[in-house]
């Protein structure tokens, strides 16, 4: 993630926006990454979990908002209000713009956001967060503060056994292979990292706001 978005780690950035030609991710593709980092999950504890997180993100009350790291828009019609869904990668950007939700898109950096001071009252970032090195996630905060009054994160859990950071081997449909940084949350470190308090602790998921 960089100016020239995302040429200073490739590997990782590479991988999001060839998997965003994939297609969005599902509850199947959830439970086969947590049983390759060894957890024993099922779908419907997934699922279940999964669904108290849309639920939770829904009972928001609507305003403007920035979602970073928007995706193929996992969450974007989710979210109350109204806005514009920002990723790095065009891949996932092509994929929100066909949705039925017609939220607009930005590519852009979440180190330095095309957005105005204050322009909006949320910042929504799911599974971006724990993707940013610790030289990345700084700006990203400072950012975030910048533009918003609010930070609503949404990132993995950590059920036991699996690392707080480490650096895993992707492959995609046409067997290429990479390199990808990733956190493991506890919602209430998660919480005290960025300044906020917890709203989600699952072992699967977690949300906080700040």
């Amino acid at each position: 993630m960089t100016g020239e978005h995302g040429a200073e780690r490739p590997g990782t950035w590479e991988y999001y926006d060839r998997r965003a030609v994939e297609g969005a991710r599902t509850i199947g593709h959830a439970l086969a990454y947590w049983k390759g980092l060894g957890v024993e999950a099922t779908l419907s504890e997934i699922e279940a979990e999964a669904a108290e997180v849309r639920q939770l993100i829904r009972s928001m009350p609507p305003s403007p908002f920035v979602e970073v790291g928007a995706g193929p828009g996992t969450f974007t019609a989710d979210l109350p209000g109204w806005g514009i869904a920002l990723d790095q990668s065009e891949a996932a950007l092509r994929v929100v713009r066909s949705g039925p939700d017609g939220t607009p898109v930005v590519r852009g950096d979440a180190r330095r956001l095309p957005v105005r001071d204050r322009a909006v009252a949320r910042v929504f970032a799911a599974h971006i967060y724990g993707l940013l090195t610790k030289e990345e996630r700084r700006p990203f905060l400072s950012e975030a503060r910048r533009i918003a009054e609010e930070l609503v994160v949404v990132d993995a859990g950590r059920p036991p056994g699996v690392p707080a950071e480490h650096w895993q081997h992707r492959t995609l449909g046409g067997g290429e292979t990479f390199s990808v940084f990733r956190r493991h949350f506890d919602a209430e470190a998660l919480a005290a990292e960025i300044d906020g308090r917890p709203l989600f602790s699952g072992r699967f998921y977690v949300m906080v706001t700040a």
